[in-house]
C-alpha cells in the first residue's frame, strides 16, 4: 500500500491546484450529517446506528445498495437543492473550478419522487452555489444499465426538454455483470441525434469487451475503463482517437476493482498514450475529494507536480466544452 497521506493538507499544492472533474455522482457527494438530518425530517429509517455506517461496503453491488439507502433521504425539492449546493461547496474546497456531474434519476423515480423535483432542486442548488463558490457545474443524466434499453430511452425522452446549457450528455452506470452493452447502441445514436454527448461506465467490474462494445457504439467518453489494457487492439483505437477515460483509482481500490493504487492501471494507460483523467467518483462514500486523489496518485506513482498538472489538463481537453471555452478554461486555470 502507498504511504501517501489519507488527505491532502490545506497547503498541499494539489489542493491549491485549480482542477476539472468529469466523473462525480451528485448523490455520491451527500454528507452523512445531511443524510441523517433529512432522514429524520422525513421519518425514513436508515437501518444503521450512525449515518457514517452507511458508507461501508465490500464491493460494487454492496456499494450500490448503500447508495440507494443514502438516496432515500432526499425527497423534496429543498433536499435536492441542498445536495447540489453542498456538493459544490465541497468541490470548491477541493480546488475544483469546473465539473461535469452525474445525476442518477432511477434511484429517485423508483421511490416515487417526481423527476422535476430532482432536476429543479439540483439545478437551483448548482446555480446558487456557482454564485457563492465560483464552481461551474454542468450535468450528465445517467441511465440505469441493468433496467435495459426501454427505460434508458424513456430517460432520453425526458432529457430532450431540459435546459441544454446545463445538461450536456447522457451516461450509463450501475452494474456491468450480466448486462448486454450492445443493446445501448440505439441510445447512443439517438442521444447524438438530439445533440447530447455520451459516456458509459464500463470496464470497471466488467471486462474490456464492454469498453470495446461502447467504443463501437460511438460513445464520446469511457467512465472508469479500468480493464482497457486487456485488449491491445482496443488500446490502439482509444489512443489513436483520443477517446477520454474518466479514471477513479481510489474508488476502484475501495471497491476491490484494483488491489492498490500502485497496481492500478492508471499510470500504464497514461504511458500508453491514452487521454486519462483523474476523478473522485463518489467522494462522500470514499471519504476523500479530488485534491486527495491527486495527492495519492502522485505519491503512488512517483509523479512530479508538472506531471499532475498535465493530467489536470487532460480533463480540460476531455471536457464537453467547445474550443473557445476550453481555451478560456486553460487560461483561467494556468499555474
Amino acid at each position: 500500500m502507498t504511504d501517501a497521506p489519507l488527505h491532502a493538507a490545506p497547503d498541499s499544492p494539489y489542493r491549491r491546484l485549480p482542477k476539472v472533474e468529469l466523473h462525480c455522482h451528485v448523490e455520491g457527494t451527500a454528507r452523512p450529517s445531511t443524510v441523517a438530518e433529512l432522514a429524520a425530517k422525513h421519518g425514513i429509517p436508515l437501518g444503521v446506528e450512525t449515518p457514517e455506517d452507511l458508507y461501508s461496503y465490500a464491493n460494487l453491488p454492496d456499494f450500490l445498495a448503500a447508495f440507494g439507502t443514502v438516496c432515500s433521504a432526499f425527497v423534496d425539492l429543498d433536499d435536492f437543492h441542498r445536495m447540489a449546493y453542498e456538493a459544490t461547496e465541497d468541490a470548491a474546497l477541493a480546488g475544483i473550478r469546473y465539473r461535469e456531474m452525474f445525476i442518477s434519476p432511477g434511484f429517485h423515480l423508483d421511490r416515487g419522487v417526481r423527476f422535476d423535483t430532482v432536476w429543479d432542486g439540483i439545478v437551483a442548488g448548482l446555480r446558487e452555489a456557482e454564485e457563492d463558490h465560483g464552481v461551474r457545474t454542468r450535468l450528465i443524466l445517467d441511465v440505469d444499465k441493468p433496467k435495459g434499453l426501454g427505460p434508458a430511452l424513456a430517460i432520453l425522452e425526458v432529457a430532450r426538454n431540459l435546459d441544454r446549457d446545463l445538461l450536456l450528455g447522457i451516461g450509463g452506470d450501475s452494474n456491468e455483470i450480466g448486462v448486454d452493452h450492445e443493446q445501448f447502441a440505439p441510445l447512443v445514436r439517438e442521444a447524438h441525434n438530439l445533440g447530447f454527448k455520451t459516456c458509459f461506465h464500463c470496464g470497471e467490474e466488467g471486462p474490456a469487451e464492454n469498453i470495446a462494445t461502447m467504443v463501437a457504439a460511438g460513445v464520446d467518453r469511457i467512465d472508469h475503463g479500468t480493464r482497457l489494457l486487456d485488449l491491445p487492439e482496443l488500446v490502439a483505437r482509444v489512443v489513436d482517437e483520443q477517446i477520454p477515460l474518466t479514471s477513479c483509482p481510489t474508488s476502484n481500490v475501495e471497491l476491490e476493482v484494483a488491489p492498490t493504487l500502485e497496481a492500478h492501471p492508471f499510470a500504464a494507460q497514461l504511458e500508453a498514450g491514452a487521454l486519462v483523467t483523474l476523478n473522485s467518483d463518489d467522494p462522500a462514500f470514499f471519504r476523500f475529494d479530488l485534491a486527495d486523489e491527486f495527492e495519492r496518485v502522485a505519491t503512488a506513482n512517483g509523479f512530479d507536480f508538472e506531471t499532475m498538472v498535465a493530467i489536470r489538463d487532460n480533463a480540460i481537453e476531455a471536457a464537453w466544452l467547445d474550443e473557445t471555452d476550453k481555451a478560456a478554461l486553460r487560461a483561467e486555470l494556468s499555474v
